[in-house]
Formats: structure tokens, C-alpha cells, sequence
């Protein structure tokens, strides 16, 4: 929670439970190695976890610089913390994701994306850590740009320019979309009451395949009847 969130405002809670999550795959990887030891040594071994523990590996290069720099790391929100401009932004008619990795690609953005080469020409703004430490001046010019286009139209001049970039969808939007749809990562059923079930298919593939889903989730028991 400390990490989330922008920097005048408290803590924010993740969107769903990440820790409980991350925990069950750190599981599935510590069972998957104690079988491996015992297929070379033939012992088995006890397999521990707690969330506290799993919270901590999870917090990765953060919880380092915490270490280094003796004090928790500043929180940016929905930007990044060394590179910009890097996160969402809003168009004329809502938000994407913009990740303008390195300076050619910012030239490119400054001048095929948003028509400022201006901007590209600043020294100010000429490199990463110059356009990190001016930040503050830089990112309003970029987000009164963007919000004169449509994210159709920045999405267009974003993939001709090779910048990585997505619009942001509602999770009912995305679990919904044709993308989701062709890569087989919602499977949906009917009961034989004619309910409709859903499941999320695994986001992995073997040998270019997706794993089916073969059962779906039991249903509720009926009442019992007085």
C-alpha cells in the first residue's frame, strides 16, 4: 500500500488481493523445485510460505532502493519514477497508457505524435534525467497537447513512431474485447439450467496452445426444504 497512490494523499489499497495471489504462485514455484530435488535425491521437503514473507520478495526493486536509500521511495501515482514521460495520460476522449522509453523516442513523440519539436529541441528536456528533473515544467506542455487528440488518432501516430502505448479499458471492456476474445482467455459456458458461467483461461501456452479449461467451478448447493 505504501507504494501505491500519489504523493500527497495516504496509502491506496491495491485493486484486488495481490499479496494472496503472489503467494499461491511463490507456492506453486517452491512445490515445482522440491519435486525436482526429489526426483535427483529421492527426499521430499516441508514447503512454509506466509504472506508477510511473500509481501516483502514482492515489493523487488523497490524494497532495494528503500534499503539503499534508508527511507521509502517517493510515490508517482500513474507515472513512472525515472522515466518521462512514461504512464497514463488523458486524451480527448479518455485515458491511455503513453511509454516514451528513451530519447529517440522522444524526439520521434515530440515530433511525428504531438507536432512539438520544440519541445525535442529544449535542453531542458534533451535527455531522460533532464526531462526527470524538469518534470514539472515538461508535463503540462505534453498533457495540453494530448488532450486536443483523439486516442485513435495518438494510438495511429504512437505504433507508426515504434512507441509503445494502449489505451486504458474498464475490466468489464477488456475481459470483453476482441482481443481477449481471439486469444482464448475467457471461456464461457452454460449450466445445464442454462446459467452462464464464466472462467479465465490460463495466460500461458505450450508449444503455442492454451491449456482448456476441462471442469468449471461446482455450483451452490440448492436449499434444503423445510
Amino acid at each position: 500500500m505504501a507504494l501505491n497512490g500519489e504523493a500527497e494523499r495516504p496509502p491506496l489499497k491495491f485493486g484486488l488481493a495481490a499479496v494472496d495471489l503472489f503467494t499461491g504462485q511463490y507456492a506453486a514455484q517452491a512445490l515445482l523445485a522440491a519435486l525436482y530435488k526429489r526426483e535427483r535425491t529421492g527426499k521430499g521437503s516441508r514447503v512454509e510460505l506466509a504472506l508477510f514473507d511473500s509481501g516483502l520478495a514482492l515489493t523487488s526493486y523497490y524494497g532495494l532502493e528503500a534499503l539503499v536509500q534508508g527511507m521509502d521511495p517517493p510515490r508517482y501515482g500513474n507515472a513512472h519514477p525515472s522515466i518521462v514521460p512514461y504512464g497514463v495520460f488523458e486524451a480527448q476522449d479518455g485515458p491511455l497508457v503513453i511509454t516514451v522509453g528513451n530519447n529517440a523516442q522522444f524526439q520521434r513523440f515530440c515530433t511525428h505524435v504531438i507536432d512539438r519539436p520544440d519541445l525535442a529541441a529544449d535542453p531542458r528536456f534533451a535527455t531522460n534525467l533532464e526531462r526527470s528533473r524538469n518534470r514539472a515544467d515538461l508535463l503540462p506542455e505534453l498533457k495540453g497537447e494530448l488532450l486536443r487528440r483523439t486516442r485513435a488518432d495518438l494510438l495511429a501516430a504512437l505504433r507508426a513512431s515504434g512507441i509503445p502505448a494502449g489505451e486504458v479499458l474498464g475490466l468489464h471492456e477488456a475481459l470483453t474485447s476482441d482481443r481477449a476474445q481471439r486469444a482464448g482467455l475467457v471461456v464461457e459456458r452454460e449450466t445445464d439450467a442454462g446459467a452462464k458461467r464464466y472462467v479465465l483461461a490460463p495466460p500461458y501456452r505450450f508449444d503455442g496452445a492454451r491449456l482448456p479449461v476441462r471442469l468449471l467451478p461446482p455450483g451452490l448447493p440448492k436449499p434444503e426444504t423445510a
